[in-house]
This record gives C-alpha cells, structure tokens and sequence, in this order.
C-alpha cells in the first residue's frame, strides 16, 4: 500500500471533498457515500463500520486496494468511504519487464505514481482509463543520440526504441551508399555517437588510344635481309568510362566500369624478304684468289655490273659510314661486317667465309643494294635520309 497515497483517501474524507452529493437520513438506517474510482455512489444502510457498508452495498476489497477510513472504523450518518482500486500494469520499462500494481485512474495518475514525468514516451494515450483487467503499458525514457555527418554533430533525444527512429528524429536521411557505425535496427543507447559515412559514386568519361600490331610476312620475291611497309598501322579508339568514389566529398578510388573500342585498330603489314642471292659459282682451281684492299675489290665488282665511278663514289661514301670498310665491324644491334648485314649471318649465302672474308662480304652487300634500291647512290640516298639503309 502506498502510504502518501493512503493518506491523501483520509485527506478526501476529512475535507469533505465528496460534498455535492445529496445524502439524507431516514428511518431505515444512515446515508453513506462510496467514491470508487473516482465514481460516487450512494448507500443506505444501518451497518455501523466499513466493512458493514462494503457489504451491505456487495462491494469486496481485494488485497491491492486502499480504503479510508479502515474497515473497522465506524460509521455516521453521511460519512464518506474512499476506495482506489489496485490494478495491475505489465510495464516494460526502456525493454526491462515487470508486473507492478498502482492504486490510480488513469494511465497518466499511474505514472505519476510510478515517478515517469511527462518526458517519457508511453505506448498508450495517458488520458486512458485503467479497469479491472491488467494492462500492458511501455514507457521509453529519451535517450541522448549524437549523430557525426556531414562536418557537424546533430543531437536529438530519442524516444525511439532503435536508432531508425533517432534518424527520423534528427530528419537525417541515409542515401543509398551512405555508411553508418552502428545497426539502424540496433537498440538506441543513451549519450550514444554515431558516425555516418556519406559516400556516393561519379562517373568520368574518357577516350584512349589502342597501339596497331605488326604482322610480318615472307616474300619470296625479295632479297633476304629486305623489307617492306605494305600496309601502314593505325592506332585505334576506345571509350573508357571510370566509377568515382567519394568519400565525405573527396574522391576516394576509381575503377573502370566499362570499356568499348569506338574504332578498331589496324595492323601493319610488313613484307620480309627471304628470297636468296645466288651463289656464286666457284671459281676454277686455276683461277687467282681476289687480292687488292676491300676498296679495289668492290671496284672491280661494281664495274662488272655495269656501274660507273659515280655509284663506285657512293657505295665508298655509304661503306665508310657503316663500317668503314672493315670486315670485323660489328654493332650492338647484330649487324656485322663490311655491308653491316642484319644479322650478320645472313651473309652466309655468299659464302661459308663470310665472317673474314672482304670478297663474300662485298659480293652480298652489291647482291643486297642492288635488289632493294638498284643502285648505290640510292642506298646512300636513303642512308643520308634516314640513317640506316
């Protein structure tokens, strides 16, 4: 029993706060007036206590009501008996459940006893009036939320049971990447800080260049060591389209979404020679072996097809930037020998000797110039152009 509120029964009693009720004696016994609940009744009846009145009027007191005056208290024409009621309220607290009995109305008086203000969030309406039946009632106590977004704090107390209610109650929104440190449907904590991560996707647009390959193919109608651009290359187009990611407003990653060619590439297509230079025939076992420098050599060579000094001038102009006419030279890239030829061995179908030898160098170097420019003022033509021949 709750003893503030017993007293306050015996302070309705004494100050005659029942008053405005009619109640009159008569000759059948005394006017008695019952407040239940708030609700008056009015009673005759010749009992001499309390308890006579409760059961002259079939009213029974269970072990969870207040009554004032007591039972045995006696009892005077127009006396007034308060009696409040014990009901039964199944409340869940902040998730926490007990069985509590209140002594009170209304669901509002019921938390006023409880000591739960008007800060507390209740499941029901508080103007609702309690009956006999047990009550189920949730009471949720605010609870302090700080959400950390977009470069500030926002604070809100939160009624809610989880922290999806507490976003509604800031007016925060959560976009469809956004990050955020805890559950939306975790239980809201009290003096809880929450971070929330704004991330979205951007989309960048760009074009880029795809390298031409380079197709090779035999021509058994060339020169060995020669070659030719058939069909010049083309670098292609393709479109690359990258997915930007930003965290917070700055720019965190990049991946490529899609890609597609917008214009193929096309090959080169190089023909290679691979046509040999006859051999020539030996010569008879009578006949001098070729002597003089490699210069006198290639003179001889040059007029025996049909060339004149000019093209003798330029082969020694293109021979002395190549090799300087000597037939060990050799260079980093391969080429070797008095013509240079790429690789050197190439040379080996003018003789076994071609590695020592000035007459078999000089006899596939004439062999070579001849085939791919006709003549050696054209291959020292080239080589003054392009630095290679």
């Amino acid at each position: 029993m709750h003893r503030n509120l017993k007293f306050g029964l015996y302070g309705l009693v004494l100050a005659g706060l029942l008053g405005g009720t009619a109640s009159w004696a008569t000759d059948n016994g005394k006017t008695v007036n019952l407040r239940i609940d708030g609700q008056d009744r009015l009673v005759q009846t010749a009992a001499a206590d309390v308890r006579g009145v409760l059961d002259a009027a079939d009213i029974t007191v269970g072990e969870h009501d207040l009554i004032a005056p007591e039972l045995s208290a006696k009892v005077e024409d127009n006396a007034a008996i308060v009696i409040r009621r014990g009901h039964l309220l199944h409340l869940t607290v902040n998730g926490k459940a007990r069985d509590v009995w209140v002594n009170a109305v209304s669901v509002d008086e019921a938390l006023r006893q409880l000591g739960y203000g008007a800060q507390n969030l209740v499941s029901v309406s508080r103007s609702t009036r309690l009956d006999s039946a047990a009550m189920r009632l949730s009471v949720t106590s605010p609870k302090l939320v700080t959400f950390k977004v977009d470069g500030k704090a926002v604070r809100v107390s939160s009624f809610g049971p989880t922290l999806r209610q507490a976003l509604a109650q800031a007016k925060l929104r959560l976009a469809p990447h956004d990050q955020i440190s805890a559950k939306v449907t975790s239980p809201v904590r009290d003096r809880q800080v929450v971070k929330i991560t704004r991330v979205s996707y951007k989309y960048s647009v760009t074009q880029q260049g795809v390298p031409f390959g380079t197709v090779r193919q035999n021509d058994p109608n060339r020169a060995a060591g020669s070659s030719a651009v058939l069909t010049a290359g083309r670098e292609g187009l393709k479109q690359v389209t990258y997915q930007l990611r930003y965290v917070d407003g700055k720019l965190a990653g990049r991946a490529v979404y899609d890609d597609h060619v917008v214009r193929p590439a096309v090959s080169q297509r190089i023909a290679v020679g691979v046509k040999q230079a006859p051999r020539p025939a030996p010569a008879p076992a009578s006949a001098p072996v070729a002597s003089g420098t490699a210069q006198q050599i290639a003179a001889g060579m040059v007029s025996a097809r049909g060339w004149g000094s000019d093209q003798f001038s330029c082969l020694v102009s293109l021979w002395n930037k190549e090799s300087g006419w000597r037939t060990t030279a050799a260079n980093p890239s391969g080429a070797y020998g008095i013509p240079q030829a790429l690789p050197g061995n190439k040379m080996a179908s003018a003789g076994a000797d071609w590695q020592t030898n000035a007459s078999t160098q000089i006899t596939w170097g004439l062999g070579y110039i001849a085939e791919v420019y006709g003549t050696p003022c054209s291959a020292w033509a080239h080589s003054q152009a392009t630095n290679w021949y």
